[in-house]
């Protein structure tokens, strides 16, 4: 079984984002197919500005739900 890592949150400005160009490819394709058009952000990082972005929150909901055995915790009881 391959786990599926939460990727961590660019931050920017105190803003959490993520790149969908930085996550593993086929993680990318399901999520953008997921995505409504209006959650794609802008950012200014490093001088230009990116367009493949969205806010942590947004990918934190969709991993969740998405990879759910991910989220468990075991805690041996």
């Amino acid at each position: 079984m391959v786990i599926m890592q939460k990727a961590l949150p660019h931050i920017d400005l105190g803003a959490g984002y993520i790149r969908l160009s930085r996550l593993p490819f086929n993680h990318a394709i399901k999520l953008s197919n997921w995505l409504p058009d209006t959650s794609m952000v802008t950012v200014k990082a490093n001088g230009s500005l990116v367009d493949d972005c969205i806010q942590y929150g947004e990918y934190e909901y969709w991993f969740d739900f998405t990879f759910p055995e991910e989220n468990e915790t075991d805690f041996g009881i």
